[in-house]
């Protein structure tokens, strides 16, 4: 089954802080971003839950993910200009 094609102009770029660190993303879908990144955090099957971002929230406990602004765009290459 072919993918769905992504509609950007649904764009939202958001931050995660977690201690000091801070982590900027974009998605399409903002809530399911955000449960597949609470996945990735606590569930040792997921592929990336070695990343450094997971680690260093499993260090620090906590994290808050917040939705920074709407970027309505046509294409992933002005999403990664952006």
């Amino acid at each position: 089954m072919p993918k769905k094609p992504v509609d950007y102009s649904k764009t939202i770029m958001y931050t995660i802080r977690t201690g000091n660190s801070l982590y900027v993303g974009s998605t399409t879908n903002y809530t399911k971003r955000k449960y597949n990144h609470k996945c990735s955090i606590t569930n040792e099957n997921r592929k990336n839950y070695n990343l450094k971002l997971y680690k260093t929230i499993r260090e620090n406990g906590e994290w808050v993910m917040k939705a920074y602004s709407i970027f309505p765009c046509n294409s992933k290459m002005e999403l990664s200009i952006e």
